[in-house]
């Protein structure tokens, strides 16, 4: 059923209502001034809207996604969740922690070298007590995660590949409009209005904060910066947004020109923190007691303090930073902040 536009938030609430989810995240997460990063840049008012904090295992963007991802999974009763996923994954600690809140035993197959020194999210996936197995590269990680879900099924279990869930990417989108609706809420009550949002997204859950461009009567910018050089942003981001709007019923059409998303932060490669991300990383911190990481948010906050320093904003706009989590990897990188 197609809706004019405008939409009014509980429109768009009764829309994100018709897809099932579960109770899992802290939702409508805090959102604090950031006063002293802003007078240190000079800059607008920044917001930081603090996602790290939805609860879970340390908290982070990926419990909101999971609500929806796992509903759809519970739908087969299974009993274990396999998941592939990096080495050091924020994913793979909060849908550890997810699936043990729904008495889900998890195996994760990571793709990468077992670490003699165990740190980070992977530390927090052992305490959490996942099964993990690790593989070379993506062709042994998927042949692991087939003969895995065989063992369990072959023992009588239930498992369900949560790489083959067809939720992922709508999930993140619509978990993402949904945050957009909790930010213009929340900043309503200051009688303040965003300018811009900044957030660390390859395409996924900057598709729900576009959404939340067209749906809503405001006008506001979408900055999304990127970790990774590994997928054109602008037509997967697009494609991410298009398919989430026909799964939300509306009729809609969003394309690439739509799109604003920085791949200049990146640095040396995906995974490897930079210069840029770890100055933004000790800035957050001795100026607002906030930790980012210097793999994701630590860049795209690089991208929010580049852009103030560049004078793009005025003193009285209203700048909101989302906090997408994270937090366990300063700890891999420990040498960085001595």
């Amino acid at each position: 059923m197609a809706a004019s536009l405008p939409m009014t938030h509980a429109e768009i609430r009764g829309r994100i209502a018709m897809i099932p989810r579960l109770d899992i995240a802290l939702k409508q997460t805090p959102i604090e001034e950031a006063k002293n990063l802003s007078q240190v840049l000079g800059g607008p008012r920044i917001f930081v809207k603090r996602d790290d904090l939805t609860g879970v295992a340390f908290g982070g963007n990926k419990l909101r996604n999971l609500e929806f991802r796992l509903a759809h999974a519970m739908k087969d009763e299974p009993d274990t969740v396999i998941v592939g996923l990096d080495l050091q994954s924020n994913s793979a600690r909060q849908t550890v922690g997810a699936c043990n809140k729904l008495g889900l035993r998890t195996i994760l197959v990571l793709e990468g070298r077992q670490p003699n020194n165990v740190q980070g999210n992977l530390l927090v996936d052992y305490l959490l007590g996942a099964e993990v197995h690790f593989a070379r590269d993506r062709e042994e990680q998927r042949a692991k995660l087939d003969s895995l879900a065989a063992a369990v099924a072959d023992a009588g279990g239930r498992p369900h590949i949560l790489n083959d869930n067809p939720m992922f990417d709508v999930a993140s989108a619509v978990a993402y409009l949904e945050v957009t609706l909790e930010v213009v809420e929340q900043l309503a009550e200051r009688q303040l209005s965003p300018a811009c949002f900044y957030m660390s997204s390859s395409g996924k859950g900057q598709a729900g904060m576009v959404l939340a461009q067209k749906l809503l009567d405001l006008d506001f910018a979408m900055h999304g910066v990127t970790a990774t050089d590994e997928f054109h942003i602008p037509s997967r981001t697009a494609a991410i947004a298009n398919q989430t709007a026909a799964a939300l019923g509306l009729d809609l059409v969003v394309g690439e020109e739509d799109i604003v998303n920085f791949t200049d932060f990146v640095g040396k490669a995906y995974g490897i923190p930079s210069e840029a991300g770890n100055e933004a990383v000790r800035l957050f911190a001795r100026t607002e007691g906030i930790i980012l990481d210097p793999i994701y948010t630590g860049k795209a906050a690089a991208g929010l303090i580049a852009h103030v320093r560049e004078g793009r904003f005025s003193k009285d706009e209203v700048v909101v930073f989302v906090h997408t989590g994270g937090t366990p990897a300063v700890f891999t990188w420990n040498e960085l902040w001595r």
